[in-house]
């Protein structure tokens, strides 16, 4: 009897179990199909084609009747099986007032809103004012057959595109028969997602389930099956019109659409020979589909030789997903081994947007992360004072746990450059050794290189070790042999090792430092300190039940110098305290005391400083206390938390006179918010201020309750003075002299304000000021706007000045000091009298920066700064960008300046001051799961364009 259950029935007989579930194969429905109602359509409910009232075995039963002398084969079973779903579904049914008119006489040509011709067949949309289907009939009415669909115009291409439509709706096919759509992330990076698979030995355990809508088994071991037959074993399945299984060689022949997949590939034929037993295969005019990378392609023959190794014949292959073809990778023959995950081609050419643009009689390629020696992609460009430039890298895997890039370049002004990168890994560190040499650059006449090594080990959770070290030949390497990506923002280079040792309550560094000037400029103690070596050792520990917290901060250094007028020292300096944190949920109060005893012995004589031998002891003594206060509040409807946040700190420190102490590390840090509470205005241990002050501050904030945005904050500070600041040192630098700063008399501080808000989740805001009561005018400001529309469009705007008078009242006391020659103070007057140099330290700029959609997925990329100032533009770039599943292209032009500051210290160069500047066009292309060129420009713009997001991919 016929299963009328809606479940086939069930033969358990040699390799034959229950069987599989039906995997729906689109078909066309019947011409004379009766399309069922809108609403089954909204519902997504799908048709199912009619099978004839008449069971297979009545059939059979009734041939034999009409030739009972007919020589049969005896079947195990032959039993109808319900067919899959049907995947498309008809048009709906339309009310009669809604029923178009056909044509039937005269073609009449019906437009879109465009004006552009419709296509052939029923036109629907819901774009109507009514908001019904709108339908339209354009010639002969197909009646339910399947028709190919016309997609949009692909422009000019050279070449036939290498997947017809026909075949994209099979990609489409073989992609809904995995778990999840490869192409369904686009922000993963290509090959990094890991699909789960299967353990194939599992096929060797498990039973080959046959579903069909009819089947013949001979002598238990031969089974034919006809009309939508299915297979599964394991993670295996496969589909077809027909097939024909042998139990005793476990060989299966599919025939009529046949759609097999596992794991880790889909495919599409129409013959196919699978070998289940040695997962063996042969497959002709094939579709296939590679999850993990992803890759998509078409050959014309598909020889699976065993579970690891397949070859591909006349193959065209992307990593685009279905419906895109922008690039693809044809072969003459394609060799995959997944056992060493590599691959090879052979007469192996790119096209991109339908032009070819690469060809490789062989080539290799790894099939995931692992690596492999061979060329990589050719990189070229060009610069104002190195020209063109081409660089052919060849990649060198060494071993599993170290490789080599080699990378010769040559530069069309200068000549040719050998550079490479070295990169090791162990069990406990890791590093990278990169040199780059040229014998004789064909300009300077000379040699140039360049070398870095750099190490990072942790060889117990506490203890670990870091090692930097730098070297460059000369000093405009960087500028005339580098680009203006990589054009330096800094006028030293720093090398550096250290190793420390991290625990609760113990902290324990040792450093060694050094540095290289660049910049042509500096000289004599505008170069830093080395520093031979550096140990800290940091101790704390909180007794909670006391209330009370120590601690004991201990330095040892050691400064060097190559001028042999700055003077070498060791400083030790130690530093214990004591506090006593009493704190509730809406008050806190921090009493803290500390000593700071710190002590320099000299190694060089030096006529500033007569004592070689040099002490200094400092109380330190502050009060930091606040309250924490909120309340819930409605505003214009809108749940908020208000919260107001006064604070007090109070610092006294007394005055010691240290102007017999060189300076070796100590600058002025600029004032901002954070300066309220610190306890030192200086930087380094050579100044320790003197303090009697206060500080009284303010933070109020506004949060939406329900989104937790912070849609207000504002902070309000100010420094009330009890005494001068009477503590001094040589720490300003006019050219090449440096000055004292001048004491300070002020009974206030400026104050401080900074606002911020997130208006909503496109838009914020950041507002900032500082007013000087005694010279009533503002000194520092700022503004910005972020604004984010969609992830990846950006607009940011902001304006940032700054008034600095230090240079200018530390010239006016030089010039008022009679201990300084005829000649130092003509020199002082000159840089009083300039304008560039006064203002030197002070900054008015504008900065804009963007990223923002113009077409089809293109966006504009952009910075501008400008320095109001000195009237220059000191960055600008501007460019375009498009990013797609499975390419980038990236294209940009910059000028940036530097040095500019630098140049008009010196009176010399006060009258025509100088600058670096460097200017290039640069480009990234990227097939992804392919290869690419150029450089990276994802970093560069993720440093200069605030908010801009690199993607993992």
């Amino acid at each position: 009897m016929p299963n009328t259950q809606g479940k086939p029935d069930t033969v358990e007989q040699g390799n034959l179990a229950k069987p599989a579930p039906n995997v729906p194969i689109p078909v066309a429905p019947p011409k004379n199909a009766e399309p069922r109602a809108v609403e089954a359509l909204k519902n997504d409910q799908l048709t199912q084609p009619k099978l004839d009232d008449k069971p297979v075995d009545s059939v059979l039963k009734e041939e034999a009747a009409e030739n009972p002398d007919a020589q049969r084969a005896n079947p195990i079973a032959i039993r109808p099986l319900n067919p899959p779903d049907v995947s498309e579904a008809p048009p709906p049914v339309l009310p009669a007032s809604q029923k178009p008119n056909s044509v039937t006489t005269k073609e009449v040509a019906v437009l879109d809103e465009g004006g552009n011709p419709r296509a052939h067949g029923w036109n629907c949309d819901t774009k109507g004012k009514d908001g019904n289907w709108n339908c339209q009939l354009v010639g002969a009415d197909p009646r339910g057959e399947a028709r190919v669909v016309e997609t949009e115009d692909r422009g000019f291409h050279l070449l036939d595109p290498a997947f017809n439509n026909k075949q994209e709706h099979i990609f489409n096919t073989l992609r809904d028969r995995f778990k999840h759509n490869p192409w369904g992330n686009c922000t993963i990076q290509l090959g990094s997602k890991k699909y789960y698979i299967s353990d194939k030995k599992l096929r060797a355990k498990a039973n080959v389930d046959m579903n069909s809508n009819a089947a013949e088994i001979y002598d238990n071991e031969i089974g034919n099956y006809q009309g939508r037959v299915e297979m599964q074993r394991a993670d295996q399945r496969a589909s077809s019109n027909s097939a024909n299984y042998d139990s005793v060689s476990e060989a299966l022949d599919l025939h009529g659409n046949v759609f097999y997949s596992e794991d880790d590939v889909s495919l599409f034929t129409e013959t196919a020979t699978l070998k289940l037993a040695s997962d063996e295969a042969r497959m002709r005019d094939t579709l296939f589909i590679s999850p993990e990378t992803p890759i998509r392609g078409k050959a014309s023959a598909v020889y699976r030789d065993s579970k690891t190794l397949s070859r591909y014949k006349d193959a065209a292959y992307t990593s685009c997903e279905p419906g895109n073809q922008d690039w693809v990778v044809h072969a003459g023959d394609l060799k995959l081994n997944k056992e060493t995950n590599t691959g090879s081609a052979k007469n192996a050419w790119i096209e991109f947007k339908g032009l070819p643009i690469f060809y490789s009689p062989y080539l290799t390629f790894p099939m995931d992360s692992r690596r492999k020696s061979g060329f990589l992609a050719p990189s070229f460009g060009n610069t104002q004072k190195a020209g063109f430039h081409f660089s052919a890298p060849f990649y060198w895997n060494i071993a599993p746990d170290y490789d080599a890039v080699i990378r010769p370049r040559y530069y069309s002004t200068r000549g040719g450059l050998l550079a490479g990168d070295f990169r090791y890994l162990a069990k406990k560190s890791s590093g990278r050794i990169s040199a780059e040499y040229m014998p004789d650059d064909a300009i300077s006449q000379k040699p140039r290189y360049l070398a870095t090594i750099k190490n990072n080990a942790q060889f117990t959770p506490n203890i670990r070790s870091n090692l930097d070290l730098n070297i460059v030949s000369d000093k405009e390497y960087y500028s005339q042999l580098g680009n203006a990506l990589s054009f330096p923002v800094f006028s030293n280079i720093r090398s550096f090792a250290d190793a420390s040792y991290v625990d609760k309550g113990i902290s324990l560094t040792g450093i060694v430092e050094n540095y290289q000037t660049i910049d042509p400029i500096l000289g004599g103690r505008l170069t830093p300190y080395r520093r031979l070596p550096q140990l800290n050792l940091n101790l704390d520990h909180s007794f909670k039940s006391l209330m009370t917290d120590v601690g004991i901060q201990n330095e040892y250094v050691y400064f060097q110098h190559d001028d042999s007028e700055l003077p070498d020292a060791f400083r030790f300096n130690v530093k214990p305290y004591v506090s006593f944190p009493l704190k509730t949920a809406s008050v806190y109060l921090t009493p803290k005391f500390s000593v700071q005893y710190t002590q320099y012995v000299l190694n060089k004589e030096h006529s500033e400083f007569k004592d070689s031998n040099i002490s200094r002891t400092l109380p330190i003594a502050s009060v930091d206390g606040g309250l924490f206060l909120e309340k819930d509040v409605d505003l214009f409807g809108n749940s908020m938390l208000h919260t107001l946040e006064p604070r007090l700190f109070y610092l006294y420190i007394p005055k010691v006179n240290q102007d017999n102490i060189p300076i070796f590390d100590t600058s002025l840090y600029d004032f901002n918010y954070d300066s309220l509470f610190r306890e030192n205005r200086y930087s380094g241990t050579d100044r320790i201020q003197d303090a009697n002050q206060i500080t009284a501050a303010l933070t109020t904030r506004l949060i939406d309750s329900k989104t937790g945005l912070e849609k207000l904050k504002l902070n309000l500070g100010q420094i009330f003075y009890f005494q001068n600041r009477e503590v001094t040192g040589k720490i300003v630098r006019a050219g090449t002299d440096f000055l004292f700063n001048p004491v300070q008399t002020s009974s206030t501080s400026p104050l401080v304000a900074e606002l911020s808000s997130q208006i909503n989740k496109h838009v914020g805001v950041q507002l900032g000021t500082q007013w000087d009561p005694h010279s009533n005018e503002f000194v520092r400001g700022n503004a910005a706007i972020h604004f984010e529309n969609n992830p990846g469009e950006l607009i940011n705007l902001g304006f940032t000045y700054r008034k600095n008078t230090l240079l200018r009242d530390s010239l006016d006391l030089a010039l008022a000091d009679n201990t300084f020659t005829k000649e130092e103070r003509d020199r002082f007057k000159i840089y009083r009298d300039s304008f560039l140099t006064i203002r030197s330290n002070d900054i008015i700029t504008s900065d804009i920066s963007m990223r923002w959609p113009i077409y089809d997925n293109w966006f504009g990329v952009a910075r501008w700064q400008y320095s109001w100032l000195f009237n220059q533009s000191q960055d600008a770039f501007v460019g375009l960008e498009k990013e797609t599943c499975c390419w980038r292209f990236r294209i940009i032009g910059r000028r940036y300046v530097n040095n500019l500051l630098a140049t008009v210290g010196n009176a010399n160069n006060l009258a025509n001051p100088q600058y670096n500047s460097q200017t290039g066009i640069f480009f990234q292309i990227e097939f992804k799961g392919l290869t690419g060129t150029g450089l990276d420009l994802g970093n560069f713009f993720a440093k200069t364009i605030y908010g801009y997001r690199k993607k993992g991919y």
